[in-house]
Formats: structure tokens, C-alpha cells, sequence
């Protein structure tokens, strides 16, 4: 087994204000996604400037924060904030879904999208490659704070970490951040660089995250309010479900030109989406 690393979670101080790992992490990770957006919003078949993806990123930070919020409160919690509403609105104490932040995620490129008169799958295909980057940093930064470890384990790896007690588990946060962050971010980059056909992108992290997300979760120690919800099976694992259903119905659909739909009338041109022989996209 292998001792915890002895990290303060608290990176440094801003005069008598702590500066925490995870809201540091999460600031590098929204940093790096916007340098990437940018840079890919100049490729000849996306055409989104600078200034474009400031605004979007305002959606998707209102959409994920709002989704995650309600998506843990709803799937993972919901008879405690019951009876304690205002406990809701304390996100900083912790409760995100990444499954409810995903929808809502979806809902601000959808509001994004009909507002500037754009295709809401293209725009859903042009922030996904970008997505890994703030999973994957998460993940690292679940690692630093002792949360969300693995199971008991004996493996050369296991770790004991110090709110799990004194048993060796698995460090599957790591497993995530390698799967999550760091596979699906290179799957989506590499396949991303051409212009494929609307719809395809997004519906290929879809079913990447779902699958990752689904086998990491035998590793992870389910959470103490739950446990196991189906058989063997826990929450994290029943809400990707429906992404490795719906994945490869998605891509099939792209590819079939399903989502070549022209988005709803707004003021302002609209940018091109990406367009390939065949089943490329158009807004």
C-alpha cells in the first residue's frame, strides 16, 4: 500500500483569505479550457471569436452550477434538503453532480445557441473537447481534499486515506482524473480535429463519459446516504446508464444527418457550423 501524500489543502494565502486547491484548480481548469476554446473557435470550420466565447462560457458556468447543485439535491440527497431548503443554496459546502450539471450544461448552449441564432448541437460539439480539462482537474482536486476514495483494497496502490480509515482503498480519483480527464480529453481532441458531422462530437463524450464513468464507479465507495442503489450498482453508475444507451444512438443519428436542423431566428448573423460531405452541419 501507499502512504496518503501529506497535502494542505489550502495552496497558499491572499493576505488573511485561504486559497483553496480545489477553487485553484477549478480557476486553472476554466483558464486552460478558454485559452483551448479560443484557439479552436479560430479553426476555419468553427469561426467563433474571442469575444463569442466569453459569452458562452457565462452560460455554461450559470447552467453547470445551477445543474450540478439541483442534480445532487434531487439524485443524491433529496430527503435531507427536504427538511433543511436553505441548505441548498450553500453550494460552497460542497454537493455537485457532474450528471446535473451536464443537463445543465446543455440548457445554456441551448439558451446560448437560440439567443445568437446558432445550432445548439454544433454548439454543444464545440465546447465538449474542453469539458475533460475541468472533469480531470476536479478529480485531482477530490485526490488533495480526501473525498470521494475508492473502496477497500489490497492492491500494490491502495492508499489509506485518512477520512476513509485505516484500511487501504482504492485512490479512484486518480483512476478518474486518467479516464475522465485525461483519455476522454485526448479521444475528443484527436477526433475533433476534422470537422465531423453536427451532432458527433458531443455525442462521442456522451458515451465516453458514460462508459468511463460507469466502470470507475466499481472502484469508488459509494456514498454513505445512499450506498448501493440497484444491486451492485450505485447512483453515480445508474445516471450514466442512459449516456452509454443513448451514445451510440446519438452518433448514429449524426452521421445520418439528424441534427442538420437550421437553429431558431435571432438578431445578428449566425456563425457557420462545422460541415462535412455527407453529414457536416449547418446553422
Amino acid at each position: 500500500m501507499l502512504p496518503y501524500p501529506d497535502i494542505n489543502p489550502v495552496g497558499f494565502h491572499i493576505g488573511p483569505l485561504p486559497v483553496h486547491w480545489y477553487g485553484l484548480l477549478e480557476i486553472i481548469s476554466f483558464f486552460i479550457g478558454t485559452l483551448w476554446l479560443i484557439r479552436r473557435g479560430r479553426l476555419p470550420h468553427w469561426e467563433w471569436t474571442k469575444e463569442q466565447v466569453f459569452d458562452l462560457e457565462f452560460y455554461l458556468a450559470i447552467g453547470a452550477i445551477a445543474g450540478g447543485r439541483i442534480g445532487y439535491v434531487i439524485w443524491y440527497d433529496l430527503p435531507y434538503y427536504l427538511g433543511h431548503p436553505v441548505q441548498i443554496l450553500k453550494v460552497w459546502d460542497g454537493g455537485m453532480s457532474f450528471h446535473g450539471g451536464l443537463l445543465g450544461v446543455m440548457l445554456g448552449c441551448f439558451a446560448y445557441a437560440r439567443q445568437h441564432g446558432r445550432s445548439t448541437m454544433a454548439t454543444l460539439d464545440f465546447v465538449a473537447p474542453a469539458a475533460p480539462i475541468g472533469l480531470g482537474l476536479g478529480r485531482l482536486a477530490n485526490f488533495i481534499n480526501d473525498q470521494l476514495f475508492g473502496r477497500v483494497s489490497h492492491l500494490p496502490w491502495a492508499i489509506i486515506f485518512p477520512a476513509g480509515g485505516p484500511q487501504p482503498r482504492q485512490p479512484s480519483q486518480l483512476y478518474e482524473f486518467l479516464l475522465e480527464g485525461v483519455m476522454l480529453l485526448l479521444i475528443l481532441g484527436i477526433y475533433s480535429r476534422k470537422p465531423r458531422p453536427t451532432g458527433a462530437v458531443g455525442s462521442l463524450f456522451v458515451l465516453g463519459y458514460g462508459i468511463f464513468r460507469f466502470l470507475v464507479e466499481y472502484t469508488r465507495q459509494p456514498d454513505i446516504q445512499l450506498g448501493f442503489v440497484m444491486g451492485p450498482l450505485d447512483m453515480g453508475q445508474i445516471l450514466s446508464v442512459p449516456m452509454i444507451l443513448a451514445g451510440p444512438a446519438l452518433l448514429w443519428w449524426a452521421y445520418r444527418g439528424g441534427f442538420e436542423t437550421a437553429p431558431p431566428a435571432a438578431s445578428g448573423r449566425a456563425q457557420p457550423s462545422p460541415s462535412v460531405p455527407g453529414g457536416g452541419g449547418r446553422p
